[in-house]
């Protein structure tokens, strides 16, 4: 029966498929993304209420008044002898479901995610702003957990503070410290979290998204005073990472913020997971745009669309256009000819 399906198992099943995220949805059988693609798993339709039954071990009191309140809640949670998961419960047309995803339960090697090594430079900046940003689903989490862990592994030593809603990678300290910090139980929002980090001598910021006027700001501030912040947006590249962040704020503050947005950027990495020719799992395109006088003189004259070809002429400082990365990666035959038609602008490079 639907209502006596035990969740642990359900993920565990997941995992061993693969998989990077359960669903649970009324009126259907839970559906598992494997390697980009959603389909059911072998259990029976599950109901609202039996949704909710699977759940309820995993909720805290402050989950369940929150959820209450608001009709979601997000938290992360780690099932022993099955992994760490961050979960998103919420209503749909009166009926309780969820989205779990699975949270790898070890940092990997920036050198195995497939991304150019000018990531790992960037990775130890002393200090400056850089986005990694992609749809859901993108393996941004995975490229800035890699990046925490090399500097954690072979930078400098320093304090890192990460403010994130929820909580996903658990760092052991090696070179650095870490101060973890979830929003919503260990402080109200992302904007004052930051604010509250920039009073306890951090030297690094990871601010797991920013989501509004507020947040932007404190993290650009943060980048301001001399310290290195890692942030998240859910943009598809540079260009639209910069309209995104200046669109925040209304139009009479917009100057003054892309002044101080050209004057702290470091990186934008954007990137992509597209499907391997051979099945076996997913690879990653990416657009790496760094900081140059050039591209920073662009954002303080607004001239943002002209990033894109800034990018393409600026191999030398460790940039990379996406139609470049997935070029590559086709030439590689990582990936088939009808996925990097799919993703490029210039579909003329592949001929």
């Amino acid at each position: 029966m639907a209502d006596t399906l035990d969740l642990a198992t359900m993920l565990g099943n997941v995992i061993s498929r693969g998989g990077s995220d359960l669903h649970l949805i009324h009126g259907i059988p839970p559906i598992a993304r494997i390697a980009g693609e959603i389909g059911a798993l072998p259990y029976p339709v599950m109901t609202s209420e039996a949704i909710s039954r699977v759940l309820e071990p995993f909720l805290q009191p402050a989950h369940k008044q929150t959820f209450k309140e608001e009709m979601r809640v997000n938290f992360s949670q780690t099932i022993a002898d099955v992994g760490r998961f961050r979960f998103n419960m919420y209503m749909s047309l009166g009926t309780v479901g969820a989205t779990i995803r699975v949270i790898p339960t070890k940092t990997y090697p920036l050198s195995s995610l497939g991304l150019p090594p000018v990531v790992g430079t960037l990775a130890h900046r002393r200090s400056g702003i850089i986005f990694v940003t992609g749809t859901t689903g993108s393996g941004k989490s995975t490229t800035m957990a890699a990046m925490l862990e090399s500097i954690n592994q072979t930078g400098r030593p320093g304090k890192v503070i990460t403010i994130e809603d929820p909580i996903e990678t658990l760092f052991k300290p090696c070179r650095s410290i870490f101060v973890q910090r979830e929003v919503g139980v260990d402080t109200p929002t992302f904007d004052i979290g930051i604010m509250d980090a920039l009073r306890q001598d951090p030297d690094i910021l990871c601010i797991g998204e920013m989501r509004d006027a507020e947040s932007i700001r404190a993290a650009l501030l943060a980048a301001e005073t001399g310290h290195l912040v890692l942030t998240t947006l859910h943009t598809r590249d540079a260009s639209k990472t910069a309209q995104r962040i200046i669109a925040a704020v209304p139009n009479s503050d917009q100057d003054a913020l892309r002044e101080q947005l050209a004057s702290t950027l470091e990186a934008v990495i954007s990137q992509e997971l597209l499907p391997r020719a051979d099945g076996k799992g997913l690879v990653v395109a990416c657009e790496i745009l760094t900081a140059t006088s050039a591209t920073r003189q662009l954002i303080r004259e607004n001239k943002i669309e002209a990033l894109n070809d800034a990018i393409q002429a600026g191999s030398q400082a460790g940039m990379i256009s996406k139609d470049a990365s997935v070029k590559n990666l086709y030439l590689k035959n990582l990936i088939t000819k009808e996925v990097a038609l799919s993703r490029v602008r210039n579909p003329d490079l592949l001929c």
